[in-house]
């Protein structure tokens, strides 16, 4: 065990996820199952800082470690090598931790725990561990060669430590002003919680092969208003105006467009939604760790890799395009989305409600 590596008792973790959000929100469970292995152990979560609100005030770690990368983009090269080699000295080393965990398994992330000369650096094997990652841990689990979730991919590490452990749901610490910002919204709308869809069409700018037309949102609001007599409410973030735009105006019913939110604020909207309905994006995840059922539209996007967590109820709408799925950033086709309609939606929206009353 590690404890014998080190010679003695372990204190003091640092776990590592440093982005993106969806990624960061699917290592929450794995990180709480940390938390009761070593219920008494300071542990703190190196992340970046596009990604840290949220989970500021998560309840199973003690402290962020945010790493400036936004800062670090506008400097020039010296300046930037400077302030990495600052930040690690002063915000890492500084802490003496016995433990480093490398969710991430990526060149960056592995140099962190090594350049902070943390004793015990336990990451993946190949192939999870990628961009010679594995030169900078010392200490692996077990290689595993079939296809897993991401949740289950994350929960292989607290399983390296307690093989009895079974992935539980974890929360999100979405905040009660943000919660009270979201029942204000809703009320000055004439909408109440859990009756409404609430419906992400967006993704990331390197995740918009993966966006379900808009136009395809749009009617399906429409079919979830008439045969699920449910409103529909629309997340968006940063640089998606257009496609919220192009939703809007090719549904026929009224849809309810959010304001610019920060992510706890969306989560409280999320969390308050009968289901949750969008592609392979941050927000969905979000979805199953507020416990609201999701709905998802993949098109190249893995069904296994990147399904939502098991502990809520989900449905996963796949085509299963014979070259899906793939990451080909540049199609052009995007036949694997535009074979799925917005009448197989939501036929697949009526069957999970429907399990869940039975259920």
């Amino acid at each position: 065990m590690i404890e014998n590596i080190l010679g003695k008792k372990i204190e003091k973790i640092l776990v590592c996820r440093l982005s993106a959000i969806g990624d960061v929100v699917r290592t929450v469970p794995s990180v709480a199952a940390l938390r009761k292995i070593f219920p008494d152990c300071k542990i703190d979560w190196l992340v970046e800082d596009r990604c840290a609100q949220i989970i500021t005030g998560l309840e199973y770690i003690d402290n962020l470690k945010i790493v400036p990368r936004r800062k670090w983009k506008r400097l020039g090269l010296l300046s930037k090598i400077k302030g990495y080699f600052n930040f690690i000295n002063s915000e890492i080393e500084s802490e003496d931790y016995d433990l480093f965990v490398d969710f991430h398994g990526i060149l960056k992330s592995g140099l962190y725990g090594y350049f902070a000369k943390i004793p015990v650096r336990l990451g993946y094997r190949k192939p999870i561990a990628k961009e010679l990652n594995t030169l900078f841990t010392n200490y692996k689990i077990e290689k595993v060669e079939k296809k897993l979730s991401r949740y289950e991919r994350n929960f292989l590490i607290p399983l390296h430590f307690d093989k009895n452990l079974k992935q539980e749901k974890a929360k999100l610490p979405i905040g009660e002003d943000n919660r009270k910002f979201a029942e204000e919204w809703l009320k000055e709308n004439g909408l109440s919680e859990k009756e409404y869809a609430f419906i992400y069409p967006g993704t990331s700018a390197k995740g918009r092969y993966k966006r379900w037309m808009p136009e395809n949102y749009g009617k399906l609001c429409d079919l979830i208003y008439r045969k699920l007599n449910l409103p529909c409410v629309i997340g968006w973030g940063p640089g998606e105006e257009e496609i919220v735009e192009k939703l809007v105006s090719s549904a026929k019913n009224r849809v309810y467009v959010l304001p610019l939110t920060t992510m706890k604020q969306l989560s409280a909207f999320i969390e308050k939604a009968k289901i949750f309905i969008g592609g392979d994006t941050g927000p969905m995840h979000i979805s199953s760790l507020v416990n609201t059922p999701v709905v998802t539209i993949f098109g190249p996007s893995d069904p296994i890799i990147n399904q939502p967590a098991t502990f809520t109820p989900f449905k996963i709408v796949y085509a299963n395009w014979h070259c899906s799925p793939c990451r080909n950033k540049k199609c052009k086709t995007l036949d694997c989305l535009k074979a799925i309609s917005p009448e197989k939606v939501v036929e697949e929206i009526e069957k999970l409600l429907k399990k869940i009353d039975e259920d």
